[in-house]
Order: structure tokens, then C-alpha cells, then sequence
């Protein structure tokens, strides 16, 4: 299949590639599908590209690319809800805020993307400690993680 994003330009994509989000993202709720997107020339930042709204699409990134021991702890009411059977297949990302001065951009650690790798479920979450901000300044640490 294809879409026409505003990012990208036309994408394809396969129904086994769609991210499936119950309940949205808080502040999107109306968006269920999403596909992710990845080019070498961003990394280490991915696209959370939503199927519902093409001109929507998050900018994502791994949080260990930011804070090397970053750990979460799942409740079991998220382990129930993306049905999760085995831990290595879930997928931890951290939205990212990129405003127009780029050196104040931002990783929301608090409340994490979790997505279930093996059948294609996700949710934002909010972690129950102080220990991550919502706002976490990235471009010292990326730049850091680069030498």
C-alpha cells in the first residue's frame, strides 16, 4: 500500500507494518495506525508516521541513545493491554521535541512510546518515578554519544 505523506513524499508500506494504538496518543487520540519510518541519514532518529492524518508524524528516538541505562518498568496492566509475551520484542522509543532554536530540543523520557513487536500493539505510558523529565534536553548528550 501507499500514502502520501506531507514529510515524505509517497511511502509504502504493508499491512503487517501498521502499529496499531487502541487509544491514541494522549493529545491524538483519534490516530490508531502508524507505520514507522527510518532513513541512515537521521539516525539515531526515527518517524512515527500516522496512516490516520499523513501530516502527522512524531519524530522518535531510542531513549538509550540519550541516557545509555535507561530502564522502565512495565505494570501489568500495559503488559496486558499490548499483550506482551516476551520482553526482547518490545520497542522503547522517546518523542522529540525539535523546535526552531535546535539546541533546546527535547526527549519526553517520562512518558515513553512502548510497542509490542510481535503483534504490532503500542502506547504511550507515563512512568510512576521522578527519575525522567517530560522536557530532557538531548542535543549534549546525542553530540556526546557521537565522539
Amino acid at each position: 500500500m501507499d500514502i502520501e505523506t506531507r514529510n515524505f513524499g509517497v511511502v509504502s508500506y504493508s499491512e503487517e507494518d501498521v502499529i496499531h494504538f487502541e487509544e491514541g496518543i494522549p493529545g491524538f487520540e483519534g490516530l490508531k495506525s502508524f507505520i514507522l519510518l527510518s532513513s541512515e541519514e537521521f539516525t539515531p532518529f526515527k518517524w512515527l508516521q500516522s496512516l490516520d492524518d499523513t501530516d502527522i508524524a512524531f519524530v522518535i528516538i531510542d531513549p538509550k541513545a540519550i541516557i545509555k541505562d535507561y530502564k522502565i518498568e512495565l505494570d501489568v496492566e500495559t503488559v496486558k493491554a499490548l499483550d506482551i509475551k516476551d520482553l526482547n520484542h518490545i520497542l522503547v522509543f522517546a518523542i522529540v521535541v525539535i523546535p526552531d532554536e535546535i539546541e533546546k530540543m527535547t526527549a519526553n523520557l517520562k512518558a515513553p512510546i512502548i510497542i509490542n513487536a510481535e503483534n504490532n500493539k503500542g502506547m504511550q505510558i507515563l512512568l510512576d518515578n521522578d527519575e525522567y523529565m517530560i522536557k530532557h534536553p538531548i542535543l549534549k548528550e546525542l553530540k556526546n554519544a557521537d565522539t
